[in-house]
């Protein structure tokens, strides 16, 4: 696996310069003991708030590795002392953090509770966002990348990259109103954004005189830090367009065929062969996004990079939807206010949403929360006892049936059985809150959670 930039010293980015400028962490390594030694620990990506599932951990020395489990929890037998811990995950590879490390605590004693962490959110800020002040009112977020010509090689400096998103202060706003940050690439053909809005999609696009990509869709993330790597074609010329080959897929990988195929920012459309494969000339090459459609199917949009020599090989996805027919069902029950505006915000894609399927795949209610983006739980001292953090670990606020609740060890959340439990609502701040759960001067997380009893009440 490819060493990220975190750590790799052959990288010349001024954005991984600031983050290997901070000191390297880590005490002298002790001679290695040949005894027997044993490690649990857990994988945590702290940018989300939620363990890494699926971590590989490798114990130095020994070379003893480790899945970690749903959980985030790992196990490692040793023949000798182990002295440091170095992991890889899918998900810090692509950040390009690369590796994840650990070494052991000073002292003879075993080694306790070993935590593999991604950075905090805060640690970022603070190494790339070097001299600003990270907003408080949830436009924290940082995006960052590369721009490389469609030779797929060659920097692009000096372009213009456009971010543009749709802002969300409450839920009562009706007219959209969008925001957007311009910067440059640098010298190396980096960049970087700061205080981007933490959720929710955005749009970015490339440009200058003889470059250019089309609007990207830079996807929701649970951590604030996410990265988009952009590919910029040329303006005019031979290289400006290249021909891209594929084939439309549904979720099982099989064929699909007569399903129209699109690409952003080009308007000639093809539809798939019978074999569901596709050939299609011309295309402008650089960074636009690709999908399919076809009755019968979700349309899954993604991003595709079209270099100068063309694209074989692409595989365009395609899910199957469900069918429902639909019937007229005459019932007394009427929905109350609060199941009507659940399934509202559920709808609008505003906050996150979970719903009792969620709470059944685990045995405890704190459990169940712990895996879900953007809180943490804090035991207190009494067993089941705990209390609800958001990103910055402040102290979420929380609502239970519309009423609030005092977030204290013993608060109703923990008291609650979790098959009680209808639906969680998380939002990331206050802003981002429906005003009736806004609480003034509290820019912390908001979880709202909706007992059975109370959303199926018939009125």
């Amino acid at each position: 696996m490819r060493r990220g930039f975190w750590q790799a010293a052959a990288v010349s980015s001024i954005v991984l310069a600031r983050l290997m400028s901070a000191p390297s962490v880590g005490a002298q390594v002790a001679p290695v003991s040949q005894r027997p030694d044993t490690i649990r620990g857990l994988a945590y990506d702290s940018l989300a708030f939620r363990p890494m599932a699926g971590a590989l951990i490798t114990a130095e020395p020994g070379g003893e590795s480790a899945a970690s489990d749903s959980l985030g929890r790992f196990t490692i037998y040793s023949r000798m002392r182990v002295m440091r811990l170095v992991a890889f995950h899918e998900r810090a590879d692509r950040l390009g953090l690369g590796e994840l490390t650990a070494t052991r605590p000073a002292g003879d004693g075993p080694w306790e509770r070993a935590i593999v962490a991604t950075p905090g959110m805060n640690t970022a800020w603070a190494r790339l966002c070097v001299g600003q002040r990270r907003p408080a009112n949830g436009m924290g977020g940082i995006l960052f990348g590369s721009t490389t010509a469609a030779d797929g090689a060659t920097r692009v400096a000096g372009v213009g990259l456009v971010l543009q998103w749709q802002a969300v202060k409450s839920l009562l706003d009706t007219t959209p109103t969008f925001e957007s940050m311009t910067v440059r690439s640098d010298s190396l053909g980096n960049y970087l954004f700061c205080g981007v809005q933490e959720f929710g999609p955005a749009a970015l696009v490339a440009s200058s005189s003889q470059f250019r990509s089309d609007n990207v869709l830079v996807e929701a993330d649970a951590a604030s830090l996410r990265r988009v790597d952009l590919v910029l074609g040329a303006t005019g010329g031979p290289t400006a367009t290249a021909t891209v080959q594929g084939r439309v897929v549904d979720e099982k990988g099989a064929s699909v065929p007569a399903a129209m195929v699109t690409f952003g920012g080009f308007a000639t459309e093809i539809m798939s062969g019978p074999n569901g494969r596709f050939t299609i000339n011309n295309v402008p090459t650089g960074s636009r996004m690709v999908s399919a459609r076809k009755i019968g199917y979700v349309t899954v949009t993604t991003q595709l990079d079209v270099l100068e020599k063309g694209v074989t090989g692409l595989e365009v996805l395609v899910e199957k939807g469900t069918l429902v027919e639909q019937v007229n069902v005459r019932s007394t029950r009427i929905k109350s206010r609060d199941a009507t505006e659940l399934d509202e915000r559920k709808a609008s894609g505003l906050g996150r949403f979970v719903d009792s399927t969620h709470f059944a795949k685990y045995d405890r209610t704190r459990q169940a929360l712990d895996l879900l983006p953007g809180i943490r739980t804090q035991m207190g001292r009494a067993p089941g006892d705990f209390v609800i953090r958001g990103r910055s670990d402040c102290m979420a606020s929380l609502w239970v049936n519309g009423v609030r609740e005092p977030n204290t060890p013993d608060n109703m959340i923990a008291r609650l059985p979790k098959d009680e439990i209808a639906a969680v609502e998380i939002f990331n701040n206050e802003m981002q809150a429906p005003a009736r759960f806004q609480t003034a001067g509290n820019q912390c997380a908001v979880v709202v959670l909706w007992t059975k009893q109370h959303i199926n009440a018939k009125r």
